[in-house]
């Protein structure tokens, strides 16, 4: 039987010096890559890249056009039958402006110019705040959400910003409530990790960048209808016009995600493989979290060892 495949495509992940050298070294695509969004944006990207600094590699205008810059560059690395053959793209995150250019919605310079834009004014409106978000997992989403209720009738900056599987969720907020959650999350027998890096995403509290960005994003009269449907991260629907791209890479600033809802959609439009490319391993490891996905087909492209085998495997 001929499989359906999705394309996926990873959240902004924290980068430690070294890592996904062995794609760098292995791929000459990663480093033509690099150098290209290193020339779109005005920025050394390699050096950045190459640096023994994890302050330096994480800063948001650095970062993220190097995710974008990894991730088109091992999509467009895949063997052809996985990337041609492809009836949907999707991505959390940042993974949905990387989906977009997969899909045609952008080209890849304008992608890398639009999420150093969305950082930049990230980093101007939290500067010197305490605001981010925390990773939740193994909790009881209701007792989350409850908690969230609680601190919000507080006066506490606190949101829901993705829901990623049937007992795991990012919350966002200011730095006081999200220790309140991760404590939530500990007392439960969960466990709740602070994101080292970034604003408190997908939630209310950035409507001030979103309202900049919609007014200061130059690439959006760019964007063209997808040449494969992109799935929305925000309500799993199929984004299929160059309005629709748009429109949801900038609400999304201020919207929950609800990447498990997207995914179950997915299996219910008849996707029986899904193909997760990195940097990072978060979205291949949402699937043992969303009942309705476990024992799913997923093919991880993240480090060049298994890359290299399963390039070899699907030629």
């Amino acid at each position: 039987m001929t499989q359906r495949t999705a394309v996926l495509f990873n959240p902004q992940v924290a980068m430690r010096p070294g890592d996904y050298r062995d794609l760098y070294e292995a791929l000459p695509r990663v480093r033509r890559r690099l150098e290209d969004a290193s020339e779109a944006i005005g920025a050394d990207l390699v050096g950045a890249f190459h640096s023994a600094d994890a302050d330096l590699v994480n800063q948001g205008p650095l970062i993220r056009p190097m995710s974008v810059a990894l991730g088109i560059a091992l999509y467009e690395s895949l063997p052809a039958r996985l990337r041609e053959g492809a009836a949907y793209t999707a991505g959390l995150s940042l993974g949905q402006i990387t989906a977009a250019a997969a899909a045609g919605a952008l080209e890849f310079t304008d992608a890398v110019r639009t999420v150093r834009t969305m950082a930049a004014i990230e980093e101007e409106v939290f500067a010197g705040r305490d605001y981010g978000s925390t990773f939740c997992y193994c909790v009881d989403l209701q007792a989350v959400h409850a908690k969230i209720g609680e601190l919000t009738g507080q006066g506490f900056e606190v949101a829901p910003c993705a829901v990623t599987g049937d007992d795991q969720m990012v919350v966002s907020g200011e730095g006081r409530a999200l220790t309140a959650v991760n404590e939530l999350a500990a007392e439960t027998g969960g466990v709740g990790v602070r994101i080292p890096h970034g604003p408190p995403g997908h939630s209310p509290m950035l409507a001030e960048a979103e309202r900049r960005f919609a007014a200061e994003w130059k690439q959006a009269d760019l964007v063209r209808a997808p040449g494969v449907p992109l799935i929305c991260n925000m309500g799993a629907h199929p984004l299929t016009t160059a309005q629709e791209v748009r429109e949801a890479l900038i609400t999304q600033y201020t919207r929950t995600v609800y990447w498990a809802e997207g995914i179950e959609h997915l299996l219910a439009l008849g996707i029986t493989r899904f193909v997760v490319v990195g940097p990072g391993h978060f979205i291949a490891k949402s699937f043992t979290f969303i009942g309705r996905a476990k024992g799913a087909d997923v093919i991880r492209f993240d480090q060049a060892p298994s890359f290299l085998r399963e390039m070899a495997k699907h030629r």
